[in-house]
């Protein structure tokens, strides 16, 4: 009897959970937002700590090829992942009212896709020899394809949290499979599995996650499928997963293009290389994104609201990124020396070329989640499709010079997203003026520390020999001049920033 009691009240404890992901609220957004983007500030700097630690420890167990062939590897499973929800989740985020049936339809037309797509990749596997100009990535492609039907059992979960702004519970998920993946990958690595250890990892970080969305969201997907929903929402949705097909090929076309025709070992350099600064946008402005998507599409066509957000988004996210952007280009030789050690050291021009574009790029991320929540997709595609274009040609242009020639054209190309910040101003009402308040005293500050960093290096390295307290001494230095320069500027972004700090530390 008790035992029927308690799954009664289990069901309808999940029930409600899920009832309450169907309208999106609006209500004290402002406050909602606040706690959310602490929450994944907190798990930014947790993960950036256990992936950093892992890939320092990794680095020094593997060669450079390892990370070179998963790289290529990756190439294809990225692309194919994409088709994975086909844009519908984003439908289901984006969307004022949700129902359950639209959610367990979502969640069958995820998986079977996933299931489409593992069996097309075991096939892409066997011509990856040609494609690579390498027989080690056929065999990753056949086990990495059981990732495809993974990730699809979690679609509809992470739906749920976002539309009900419950980011919490989505920093300890993701907090447990970094740390399983960490873990399992530096087990198998230093058990001698090389390249291979990689791939253990991203199976056990792709299990784990299934695991944790389940316990924290416990949706059960019912036998009921609405055919009439997937065909109506095919060309929002295709807008949606075009705009991921654009974001994968800036991600991966030169990886495909350097291991094509510069090999194992320069992919390697050169993926490590961008990993590295990727971290800045990956798990800064990406999450970031994730709170304000639902956030700018709960109060799409308010103008104000919109307008109050953006800027206070704005100015959270630039105050953040630049320092970080410019002193990881200012510590370059540093960073490398300490976390890959001296067989890596043709990866710094790239790391120190990388650390400035992920600033300017994850800056300017706010864009994406207000065009998007605002129905303007079929826009932010066209730009994304100028900014592939632009990105395309320079790494084609700059291939026979080599991975550093490459770095400097794909740097060169993330110029382009302030003309789509640009854009998403002028939509809700603001120009030019705002964005200059938004990025400019951030963009200064970080100026300012990088030029000081880089004066004072030759003095700090032939002062100290260990290179983990040169790197110590010099980010110091950067964390004292950065706040010192942005208060003179500016008060109001320290104050946004000291909101959310305050925030985390209550949690």
């Amino acid at each position: 009897m008790n035992g029927n009691l308690k799954r009664v009240r289990g069901g309808r404890s999940r029930d409600k959970l899920i009832r309450a992901a169907f309208k999106l609220n609006s209500d004290d957004l402002d406050r909602r937002v606040v706690n959310g983007a602490s929450f994944k500030f907190l798990g930014i700097g947790l993960r950036i700590f256990i992936t950093i630690a892992s890939t320092a420890i990794l680095a020094r167990l593997l060669a450079p090829a390892d990370f070179g062939y998963i790289a290529m590897a990756t190439v294809v499973t990225e692309f194919a992942a994409l088709f994975g929800a086909f844009g519908f989740t984003d439908v289901l985020i984006q969307r004022r009212v949700i129902n359950r049936l639209q959610l367990d339809t979502v969640f069958w037309a995820s998986l079977l896709l996933s299931i489409a797509l593992a069996s097309l990749v075991l096939l892409l596997s066997i011509l990856a020899g040609w494609l690579f100009n390498s027989v080690e990535v056929g065999p990753l492609l056949r086990v990495l394809s059981i990732t495809f039907v993974l990730n699809s059992l979690t679609a509809v979960s992470w739906v749920i949290l976002s539309r009900l702004l419950r980011f919490q519970a989505e920093f300890w998920a993701q907090l447990g499979s970094v740390a399983i993946r960490s873990s399992v990958a530096i087990a198998f690595a230093y058990a001698g599995f090389g390249m291979w250890s990689l791939v253990a990892g991203a199976l056990a970080g792709c299990l784990s996650s299934v695991v944790l969305s389940f316990v924290i969201v416990p949706f059960v997907p019912r036998f009921k499928f609405h055919k009439a929903f997937i065909m109506g929402n095919l060309r929002l949705s295709s807008y949606y997963f075009m705009g991921g097909v654009l974001y994968y090929v800036n991600m991966s076309a030169d990886l495909l293009l350097i291991g094509r025709y510069l090999g194992a070992t320069s992919l390697g350099y050169y993926q490590n290389a961008r990993s590295l600064t990727d971290e800045i946008r990956a798990r800064f402005a990406a999450p970031f994104q994730n709170v304000l998507f639902p956030a700018f599409s709960s109060i799409q066509g308010q103008t104000a609201d919109l307008q109050t957000l953006f800027m206070r988004g704005g100015r959270l996210l630039a105050t953040v990124i630049f320092p970080v952007g410019f002193g990881v280009s200012a510590t370059s030789a540093e960073l490398v020396a300490v976390l890959y050690g001296d067989k890596w050291q043709q990866m710094i021009p790239m790391v120190s070329l990388f650390g400035l574009a992920a600033a300017i790029r994850g800056s300017t991320a706010i864009s994406g989640p207000l065009l998007n929540g605002s129905g303007r997709v079929g826009l932010a595609l066209k730009y994304n499709i100028y900014n592939t274009i632009l990105m395309l040609f320079g790494v084609i242009i700059t291939l026979q010079y080599g991975i550093v020639a490459v770095a400097v054209a794909v740097t060169i190309s993330s110029i382009f997203p302030l003309l789509v910040y640009r854009l998403g101003l002028k939509i809700i009402g603001l120009n030019t003026r705002h964005m200059i308040l938004i990025l400019g005293p951030p963009a200064a500050a970080a100026s300012a520390m990088w030029a000081i960093i880089f004066s004072l290096q030759p003095i700090v390295n032939s002062i100290m020999t260990v290179g983990p307290a040169r790197l110590l001494v010099l980010v110091g230095i950067g964390v004292v001049v950065y706040p010192l320069v942005l208060l003179i500027i500016s008060r109001r972004h320290l104050m946004d920033l000291r909101q959310v700090l305050n925030k985390l530390l209550k949690r």
